[in-house]
């Protein structure tokens, strides 16, 4: 690979950030639950920060072996705010290969966050990604583009007032079934996306079922024939769920 492609090339799109305002806890959280180093913090989608791995690794060295919750003793006495490193390098997408392994030595960092004209990360370059790509050239594209995610945990405000979305209508629904089908049988689906709404269909059928039963059954009281009927639709939920996942369901509230 030449020195002069562009960073986009072989940047990792597949981002973990952290908004500034959440608690240190959850920082601690990303690099437990995701394979990554370097962290993006961002403000309103645009980049503020940046932490990595070593500067989190510092903070078990400042917790007191007698604090009965670490990650609340350091969430009530430090934030990310304070944590990460700012003024932070970054780079746009058109920035060449060559251009971007200077920038990271001039720094002294493994990673640059890549912003795009608005700040908001669009990707993320290491050393590592530099080498391989130096080796073997860029990494191959997937048919879709990789997820991008902002890790943001629910609030108290988001328990209170969930989003809902829309239902589709037939039509759509009809529609999203045959091109999940598609997908699934053609082997088209590298995220699974197709087997994912197919599986969900299935499950959204005979649980619509087993509610439908049990609203007659709370409206009719003890009638026997409704009760057989409801426990019969709860088996048949059942069956297909084992079926689907290869393991034995545990028994519904309503048996």
């Amino acid at each position: 690979m030449r020195p002069d492609e562009p960073v986009s090339r072989f940047m990792t799109e597949a981002v973990v950030a952290i908004e500034a305002d959440r608690p240190v806890s959850e920082a601690l959280d990303c690099f437990a639950q995701y394979p990554i180093h370097h962290l993006p913090v961002v403000r309103r989608g645009q980049l503020a920060g940046m932490l990595s791995s070593a500067d989190i690794a510092k903070l078990e060295h400042f917790v007191p072996k007698s604090a009965a919750d670490p990650a609340a003793w350091l969430n009530e006495r430090v934030t990310i705010a304070q944590l990460m490193r700012n003024p932070v390098v970054s780079l746009k997408a058109t920035t060449s290969l060559g251009d971007a392994a200077e920038r990271l030595i001039e720094a002294g960092v493994h990673a640059v966050p890549v912003v795009d004209d608005a700040d908001h990360v669009v990707g993320i370059v290491s050393t590592t990604d530099i080498i391989q790509s130096l080796l073997r050239g860029p990494p191959r594209r997937g048919e879709m583009p990789p997820l991008r995610v902002v890790h943001r945990t629910e609030s108290e405000d988001d328990r209170e007032e969930p989003h809902y979305y829309r239902k589709p209508s037939p039509e759509e629904y009809l529609a999203a079934l045959r091109s999940a089908d598609a997908l699934h049988v053609e082997e088209r689906d590298p995220r699974h996306l197709g087997k994912t709404l197919l599986y969900l269909d299935q499950r959204r059928r005979y649980l619509e079922k087993v509610l439908e039963l049990a609203d007659r059954f709370l409206v009719t009281g003890q009638n026997e024939h409704t009760h057989a009927l409801l426990l019969k639709a709860i088996h048949a939920a059942k069956r297909a769920e084992e079926h689907a996942t290869g393991e034995a369901r545990v028994p519904f509230p309503l048996e």
